[in-house]
Parts: structure tokens; sequence; C-alpha cells
């Protein structure tokens, strides 16, 4: 092969390629998916929150999604770039759209925690914190009632 044709032909893949990323998107987003398990079957809504920075920890999520009850586990998806993520998890029984707390601030209802962490006081967000990349797999969150 001459030195002319090779030129074309890497000039030619050279071109594709280009054309081919420039519709790429960006920040591509893929799906954190998360399975929550030990729903109390029938009862409210179960709310799953996500929070990308320590400063908005259990303050205001990055993304919630609200279940259904209707099942003993569901699936939430959330649509976010690759990165770290803090959970958690809550079954709001009583429909009143907050994780009910007692006088002591230990909640009412069922939680849950990324990693399946059980604090011992005050959640920690490093210790809720998974970390989302393209070899994730479906996380498990198990809810589970303070004592």
């Amino acid at each position: 092969m001459n030195l002319f044709k090779r030129i074309s032909i890497l000039i030619l893949c050279s071109v594709a390629i280009l054309c081919f990323t420039a519709f790429m998107p960006l920040n591509q987003k893929e799906l954190l998916n998360f399975k929550i398990t030990n729903i109390k079957k029938n009862s409210g809504k179960v709310v799953v929150e996500i929070y990308n920075t320590k400063s908005s920890w259990l303050k205001i999520p990055f993304r919630t999604a609200t279940l259904s009850a209707n099942k003993n586990f569901e699936i939430a998806s959330f649509q976010v770039p690759y990165g770290k993520y803090a959970v958690t998890v809550y079954q709001d029984l009583n429909g009143n759209g907050e994780a009910d707390m007692n006088f002591l601030g230990i909640p009412k209802e069922l939680v849950g925690f990324g990693n399946n962490y059980k604090p011992f006081g005050e959640p920690k967000f490093k210790s809720a914190l998974i970390n989302f990349s393209a070899l994730s797999k479906t996380e498990e969150i198990k809810l589970y009632k303070v004592l």
C-alpha cells in the first residue's frame, strides 16, 4: 500500500470517529438502580432520596423518587452521571410527606440507607455513600424499624 493510500485511510477513519463522537452527550447519564426490600405492603409510599454533597445531606436531596408500597420490594431508578451518592429511604406510612421521628429524633417509620448502613445516632453522609460507575449493579437496600 502506498503512502497516499495510508494517509487517506487514516484521514477517513479520523473523520468518522469525530463525526461519531460529535453527537455523543458530553455528560452522559446512566441509570442508578436501587431495589428497596422489606416494604410494609399496602402502607403509604416509599421515598428514596439521593444526595451528591455532604452539605446537602438530609436537607436538600439531589434527586427523589416516590414509589408505591404495593409489593414487598420496589425498584427506584435515577438517571444521573457516574459519581458518589449517599442514599436514604423511608416508608411514609401515614402519607404526610416526611419521615416521622419521635421526641428523641428516632424514626418512627421504616428506614434504610446506602450500603445497608444502620447508624447509631445521626446518619453519616460518608457511611451511606455508594460509588456509581459503569461496573455498578442494582444496589439493594433493606428497610428496617429502628428500635
